[in-house]
């Protein structure tokens, strides 16, 4: 049907146009007159857009808002633009609109016609759009996809899904598996969310709105205590109430700790000392060069350091391999560093078995790995 030849015909009947206009743009609200001719016009990064003018009135005297007085007086219309669902995202879709104003002779406060049918307070856009994008959310579809085909930003579909989508409780299983694995999530409106998985078939137990344990308390205490008492390992970080619940929550269980956690903190105490060095030369020099652009040859296993292929170094305006440049910058106090932390951590490997992964325990893991770590506290170690 050509919908512009069809307005021509009508231009005095409006409101055959304002019913043609809630037709053709499936709006149901009451409050909204459009008996004004639709036009179309450039619009921004589009060759041509459909602006449809519209009013939003009060439907009844209006009552202030403020103080609930009905000494009110019209004073003209606030205007704004909405985005609308199109057929086609080439040629969008706008109503502008101008709501109602009104002002209170007794407060003095000024307050507009709103319509939650049509479009919540301060929205950009309509309700229709925002089904639409929610609908999409359902299919394989990206984000910027979704995007694209609303003519929106891939912040406003964000959005959107966090406001129509609550996560709640879920789980795949009826029984608890003999091994699990507690760690957290990034969930919608940004938040960390508990996630419990299958530690050797990797399948999702749980996910939690929340990670604080009473929320984890209540999820596992569902299950019966002969389905907790079949749990064997529980593997987490060093977060303290991890293992606290675990112990709690299943009586025959072995808390293991990540060994990635173990690695991350003894890298990141070695990194300290040598930028320590690091910061001791003048930036130009060969020697902050050393420490500055080859940080990655001083955490490799020196066995595994390549001695017999040199390659010309730019920072360090000659040939060398990686062995010699290790050697060249190997500090008294970083080769102490070195080999004290390889001790402690191959004693801490011993006594506990750390390469076994489902044979660690937790009883005084934590203060030994601070130990070995010094926790930025290199003193301890007395390396002169």
């Amino acid at each position: 049907m050509n919908f512009e030849n069809y307005y021509n015909t009508l231009s005095s009947h409006q409101d055959e146009i304002n019913q043609i206009n809630h037709l053709y743009l499936n709006i149901t609200s009451k409050g909204l007159i459009m008996d004004e001719m639709p036009h179309v016009e450039p619009y921004k990064k589009f060759d041509r857009a459909l602006f449809v003018p519209a009013k939003l009135k009060f439907p009844q005297r209006p009552t202030c808002i403020f103080c609930g007085s009905k000494a009110v007086e019209y004073h003209g219309y606030t205007p704004s633009t909405l985005k609308h669902i199109a057929a086609d995202p080439s040629f969008p879709v706008f109503i502008e609109l101008k709501k109602h104003r009104a002002k209170c002779l007794t407060c003095g406060h000024c307050f507009q016609a709103e319509d939650a049918d049509l479009a919540p307070k301060y929205a950009q856009k309509t309700n229709q759009v925002t089904q639409k994008i929610i609908s999409e959310l359902l299919t394989l579809t990206t984000m910027k996809d979704i995007a694209n085909h609303n003519n929106v930003s891939p912040s406003t579909v964000v959005n959107v899904l966090n406001k129509s989508v609550t996560l709640s409780s879920f789980t795949l299983h009826d029984s608890l598996p003999e091994h699990l694995c507690f760690d957290e999530v990034r969930t919608n409106d940004n938040q960390l969310s508990f996630i419990c998985i299958d530690a050797v078939k990797h399948t999702l137990v749980a996910l939690l709105p929340g990670k604080s344990s009473y929320n984890i308390e209540k999820f596992f205490n569902g299950f019966s205590l002969a389905q907790r008492a079949r749990v064997k390992t529980v593997t987490t970080d060093l977060n303290a109430y991890y293992s606290s619940v675990a112990e709690h929550l299943f009586p025959n269980t072995e808390i293991i700790i990540d060994r990635c956690h173990i690695i991350k903190m003894i890298n990141q105490a070695f990194n300290h000392e040598r930028v320590k060095k690091m910061k001791l030369f003048t930036k130009p020099s060969v020697e902050y060069n050393l420490f500055k652009c080859h940080w990655r040859l001083f955490l490799l296993d020196p066995a595994k350091l390549d001695n017999e292929h040199p390659r010309y170094r730019r920072q360090l305006k000659r040939s060398m391999t990686d062995a010699q440049i290790v050697s060249e910058a190997n500090d008294s106090k970083i080769a102490a560093l070195r080999r004290t932390i390889e001790t402690r951590f191959s004693k801490l490997c011993r006594k506990f078995n750390v390469e076994h992964t489902l044979s660690r325990g937790l009883t005084g893991l934590q203060l030994r790995i601070e130990q070995i770590v010094l926790s930025y506290n290199l003193d301890y170690f007395e390396i002169n």
